[in-house]
């Protein structure tokens, strides 16, 4: 009688091992510069940072399928006031087409780079941002290496941010749901409050200004 119920408890206890497996540790980092957040698995490797505007660089266990991630940002101060109306299409200006090939080709001067895929609206923290999807080839140990990556570009209030990771071209797929939940942390602190406060009056629907023209004038001139 013991021994069954000591065989059921394994059994049971197997099963829920298997049914739940133990959850990967995570480490949720911070840039001491711009107060970026970014949560990813902590057994991965913190890389050497390649210029002041790569504030994170780190590789998968082992180098697996040659996955990496990095996090880039500087401060370059071109839109610094931007109503919350406009900053899609400020976005949209800052990391075009062009702008997002050349993080693969100019910054991290792959090869080959090409873009598959490229969409104008996204966000990346508390702000909007483009994604794309490239293609280049890595030059390892005398070889090339056919790759893909995903480039997020964000700007808000003169800040612009990239979140890069990549992959070997045929291990993809299994690397893209990580790199989404990772690209899904991404944070930083608002700058301007998201909600209006206090009582703001539609100066737009003043209607005509009348400036003076002459002292036979009384009225002057209407002007919007």
């Amino acid at each position: 009688m013991l021994k069954t119920l000591i065989m059921k408890y394994i059994f049971a206890l197997t099963f829920l091992i298997i049914a739940f497996p133990v959850q990967a540790s995570v480490y949720t980092w911070k840039d001491p510069k711009h107060d970026i957040t970014l949560t990813f698995p902590d057994d991965w490797m913190r890389q050497a940072q390649e210029g002041d505007d790569m504030r994170l660089h780190i590789l998968a266990p082992q180098g697996q399928d040659h996955a990496a991630c990095r996090v880039m940002a500087s401060n370059d101060n071109r839109f610094l006031y931007v109503p919350p109306q406009g900053a899609i299409e400020v976005s949209q200006f800052v990391h075009d087409q062009k702008s997002m090939q050349g993080v693969l080709a100019n910054r991290l001067r792959y090869d080959n780079v090409r873009l598959i895929g490229y969409q104008s609206i996204a966000g990346l923290g508390k702000g909007p941002a483009t994604i794309a999807i490239g293609q280049f080839a890595k030059d390892w140990n005398g070889k090339k290496l056919s790759m893909q990556s995903i480039v997020f570009g964000g700007y808000v209030h003169g800040l612009e941010t990239i979140f890069q990771c990549e992959a070997l071209t045929q291990s993809w797929k299994r690397w893209h749901p990580l790199f989404m939940n990772m690209a899904s942390s991404f944070d930083f602190p608002a700058k301007g409050a998201i909600h209006k406060h206090g009582k703001y009056r539609d100066f737009m629907a003043d209607g005509f200004v009348y400036f003076p023209m002459g002292a036979g004038n009384a009225q002057g001139k209407a002007r919007y």
